[in-house]
């Protein structure tokens, strides 16, 4: 494996935020949508820190999202950021009815290098650290990337569900993947 999964510190905000800067100026959909939330100020990233850090030791208390956890993936050799794992511990009825329990993404800038598929075997490993016997995983139906990430990891077809996401209605392609 060339990347590791790296867990967010105050060291890396710099870095995050060149990654961000990058992904926002490229115009491509930015996934995990965890990113997003991620993306400003120090007190913001303070604040991504503190719950990380509660969702690795289990005292996650935000009511408004299902428990999970973001991991950075970083390129071992280069030591840069190229994107990000989000994996959710279990799903609502919303989560199974579209994006599922992983979401993954990789900057522009490195896409098309085999990185994702590294990233999403790794968040496999994880799911089974964490007791899961099998996860469901959902893209875009037009991101034919994704599409092949996820099928080239054992993900087999279920359906195409159709979804009203940020406002416009979108076809999420779902898959399962048996650990």
């Amino acid at each position: 494996m060339r990347i590791k999964f790296v867990l967010p510190d105050y060291y890396m905000r710099t870095e995050y935020a060149e990654m961000m800067d990058e992904w926002i100026k490229d115009g491509s959909r930015i996934a995990p949508w965890s990113l997003l939330e991620q993306y400003g100020t120090d007190e913001e990233w303070e604040k991504v820190i503190r719950i990380t850090n509660e969702a690795i030791v289990g005292n996650y208390d935000n009511k408004d999202y299902v428990p999970c956890i973001t991991y950075y993936v970083k390129d071992i050799a280069a030591k840069r950021l190229l994107g990000a794992v989000n994996i959710r511990y279990y799903l609502t009825k919303a989560g199974y009815d579209t994006w599922g329990h992983i979401g993954f993404g990789v900057r522009p800038s490195e896409r098309r290098k085999g990185y994702a598929t590294e990233m999403l075997l790794l968040a496999l490993d994880e799911c089974r650290k964490m007791k899961m016997e099998r996860v469901l995983l959902g893209c875009l139906e037009e991101n034919t990337g994704s599409a092949k990430t996820i099928e080239k990891c054992g993900g087999v077809p279920e359906n195409v569900a159709e979804h009203k996401y940020n406002g416009e209605n979108v076809r999420i392609r779902r898959y399962w993947i048996e650990l």
